[in-house]
């Protein structure tokens, strides 16, 4: 098919599966394009499995993503929901590709998150899942039941190495948001914009979805604006 030359990696969000990013992945191969969808590691198993795995294990995964299509396409994009966003952005980084999708990105935690997590993980290993912010009625997302707390510890870790990375992203962005986001700070979002350069990032909102947006409302916005968005870049 016409796109089969360019690879896209898409990356799942932090607790939760390949599901969340299936219905992006499968507009993607329909195109033409192929698609690396890894389940990240310390995901898909058990959240104590989670909890012991080293963020930097989930970063390497993604640009090994990355590596693996660029053995076999002249092009690679990125596309990430969520923490998925981090990694795209830190593949970009380091790697050169022809784009960036980012779906709600993760870029900082709630104020406190962090810090919160390190002195609570003292006294218990979990906390209530994060999962499922989704605003469509009878949509689940396939995620751990709970939130281990020395990954959240570890993923705040991520997003601030990412942060220190965006200076080094020379691919354009697409950025789209959800209105409301009841998981991440409107800070995660305002971080990628105040850290591109001019006319670098393209924002699209999200107006009836939450943070799951691959899932909710919004889905084929983000499948169609994605599908445009990479066709534009590789026009060019």
């Amino acid at each position: 098919m016409g796109n089969a030359h360019v690879g896209v990696a898409v990356f799942h969000g932090f607790t939760s599966t390949t599901a969340s990013m299936r219905p992006v992945a499968e507009a993607l191969e329909a195109a033409g394009y192929r698609v690396e969808l890894p389940l990240l590691p310390g995901h898909g198993t058990s959240w104590q499995d989670l909890a012991q795995t080293p963020h930097q294990d989930i970063m390497r995964a993604a640009v090994a993503a990355y590596d693996r299509l660029a053995a076999r396409c002249s092009q690679v994009a990125v596309v990430g929901l969520s923490m998925g966003g981090a990694l795209a952005l830190h593949v970009a980084a380091r790697r050169r590709v022809l784009a960036v999708v980012t779906i709600n990105p993760g870029l900082r935690l709630k104020p406190f998150t962090g810090l919160g997590a390190s002195v609570l993980g003292r006294l218990r290993r979990s906390v209530p899942s994060i999962a499922g912010d989704i605003a469509r009625p009878g949509v689940q997302e396939e995620a751990y039941p709970v939130t281990p707390l020395r990954a959240v510890v570890g993923l705040d870790r991520m997003f601030r190495e990412v942060r220190g990375e965006l200076a080094e992203v020379r691919a354009p962005v697409l950025l789209l948001r959800s209105a409301r986001d009841n998981i991440l700070p409107p800070s995660s979002a305002a971080t990628l914009e105040k850290s591109l350069r001019p006319g670098q990032l393209r924002t699209v909102p999200l107006h009836n979805s939450l943070h799951v947006a691959t899932l909710d409302h919004d889905a084929d916005i983000i499948t169609r604006t994605t599908l445009e968005f990479l066709d534009e870049q590789e026009a060019r």
